[in-house]
């Protein structure tokens, strides 16, 4: 997303934004002229006296257009004004109203429900490693490092020697250890075994850091004397 702002209204407002119309164009390079068509329009008023909470535009700069929300009514009433206002401006596009499923962590079509019982959160988070997984393998680097400071060197060599035995992808530099992972829970369940593994002084953390960008704890601490 290359451009993001309120379409109107005064003051700090914060909402939900759980939902969202995605605007598909039929032709190419519209987005980043019906985003500013809006920013004059009255689509954040209109949303905001019928239903309250703000309207959220994003857009991919070409192609999509995105009106994120608080509630499903504040969205479709979001799709209807901007629906009407690129209609008479003779711009032809579809329409699709979504909700975010913060455990799968993606963008659902509005008809699908919330996981409302631990077996359905426990499929979508399964659902959720095995698409981060897959990225992982695709790439070749893991999505996600656990990290690891030691105050000690010789410590710091004895637990990457250590996981390095029990097959943890492991990287040391001096004393910082990070041992990739492929998923945010494969992530969170090495972090509890090393720290039972490691010095009861060791700061382990996790992050998410992507294909692009492993390792970066090391470039953090570079300079830094330790």
């Amino acid at each position: 997303m290359t451009d993001e702002s309120a379409v109107a209204g005064g003051g700090t407002q914060t909402d939900s934004n759980d939902w969202r119309v995605t605007v598909g164009f039929h032709e190419k390079g519209r987005a980043g002229h019906a985003a500013g068509s809006l920013s004059n329009h009255t689509v954040e008023r209109e949303v905001h006296e019928r239903l309250g909470g703000r309207v959220v535009v994003g857009t991919d700069g070409r192609d999509e257009l995105y009106l994120y929300t608080h509630a499903r009514d504040a969205a479709a009433a979001a799709r209807q004004s901007v629906s009407e206002l690129l209609a008479s401006q003779g711009i032809q596009a579809d329409y699709t109203i979504e909700r975010w499923h913060p455990v799968a962590e993606r963008w659902e079509p509005a008809d699908q429900p919330l996981p409302d019982t631990p077996a359905g959160v426990a499929a979508e988070r399964s659902s959720l490693d095995a698409e981060e997984t897959a990225e992982s393998l695709k790439s070749g680097v893991a999505l996600f490092e656990v990290r690891v400071q030691v105050p000690r060197h010789h410590e710091a060599v004895a637990l990457a020697e250590r996981l390095a035995a029990e097959n943890y992808s492991v990287v040391r530099r001096w004393r910082f250890l990070v041992v990739g992972a492929n998923n945010a829970d494969q992530a969170e369940e090495f972090a509890a075994k090393i720290r039972q593994a490691g010095p009861a002084d060791a700061v382990v953390t996790t992050e998410e850091v992507g294909p692009r960008r492993p390792y970066t704890v090391f470039e953090l601490a570079a300079g830094s004397g330790l």
